[in-house]
């Protein structure tokens, strides 16, 4: 999967969000407009932001009950929120480390990437600060946020070139951990279902065998069962969003904590109201986050042709948990 050179955080405080209108929302009001695309707020959300924000309609000021038509460039800015600052000692542990790839371990609940909202709580706002002998990042693929373990970046771009290059030629494996509800069936196996979005309000959700889905093939094998859960280990040979979390879930064993694919993503949707609290997700789903670690990587380097195997040990909360030997809402 190819990722653009990673720019240096904007200082800019406000953030610009682009739509254009379809024909479907042609002569609408538009507030009414961004509420059919600023999915998970009411109307009256969607007034009091525009209220504190900056619209703009092909370029220029507008109002919000200005009535838009199809092919009009809406542009919403509004206000970063300030971040919690970096500890002065933040660090990610670095598992491999030459003059071209940097490979850390990724803590859960730390994004990969800067977004229109976090830019400093990310790996790569944590290296701009802890690394700063290192003249620049790019990341090389991208882990959830909420899923541990192995994350490469390349240095230079050459090497991150190379890495793509490597990437299409599926010469880099990947090796997951997952813990899942119940047991799949078969208990190893290749699963070769292609991937889409599945389309519906909840736009990041994806699924299997949809209206334009593309290849997508995990290898898995399950290697320990209890009465609550099993343990997987996942290969993935295609690099989908959410693919792991999606193949295993296709199976009828979803992710332990995974609100996303558990069921039809009802429990997605209480999260995003603020409804699912930390201690119902542990009792209802099993674990407190996506029970996702990324334990390996396996690749010759990407220049000089080295056989390297990148290894992150589980994290501290699935060794408790495989330890403890079931979820906390099944004593």
């Amino acid at each position: 999967m190819k990722h653009p050179i990673d720019a240096p955080p904007s200082t800019d405080l406000w953030v610009w969000v682009p739509f254009e209108v379809d024909k479907k929302f042609d002569g609408w009001r538009l507030d009414q407009f961004l509420t059919q695309r600023l999915t998970g707020y009411s109307r009256n959300k969607i007034q009091k932001i525009l209220a504190e924000a900056r619209v703009h309609k092909d370029g220029k000021t507008t109002k919000t009950n200005s009535r838009v038509k199809s092919g009009d460039k809406i542009e919403v800015a509004y206000l970063r929120k300030p971040e919690k600052p970096l500890a002065a000692d933040a660090a990610l542990p670095v598992l491999f480390e030459d003059q071209n790839l940097l490979i850390v371990n990724k803590p859960a609940h730390l994004l990969s990437h800067p977004t229109d909202k976090v830019v400093q709580n990310t790996v790569l706002g944590v290296l701009r600060q802890s690394r700063p002998d290192i003249a620049s990042l790019h990341l090389l693929h991208r882990l959830d946020r909420e899923t541990s373990g192995v994350l490469a970046l390349a240095k230079n771009p050459a090497a991150a070139r190379a890495w793509t290059r490597a990437m299409e030629r599926h010469e880099i494996q990947k090796e997951y951990i997952a813990f899942v509800h119940g047991i799949p069936h078969p208990k190893k196996g290749t699963i070769d279902r292609p991937m889409g979005p599945q389309g519906g309000d909840i736009r990041v959700r994806q699924w299997v065998d949809v209206p334009e889905a593309a290849t997508a093939i995990t290898v898995y094998e399950c290697t320990k069962t209890t009465a609550h859960f099993s343990v997987v280990r996942a290969f993935p040979k295609t690099g989908r969003l959410h693919q792991v979390r999606v193949h295993l879930a296709s199976l009828g064993t979803p992710l332990l904590g995974d609100p996303l694919y558990t069921e039809e993503g009802e429990w997605y949707r209480k999260m995003l109201k603020g409804q699912l609290s930390d201690l119902e997700r542990q009792k209802e789903l099993g674990f407190g986050r996506v029970a996702l670690h990324a334990a390996s990587l396996s690749f010759k380097h990407v220049l000089h042709g080295q056989p390297l195997h990148i290894e992150a040990a589980l994290p501290s909360d699935m060794r408790s948990f495989l330890a403890l030997g079931y979820p906390s809402g099944h004593r």
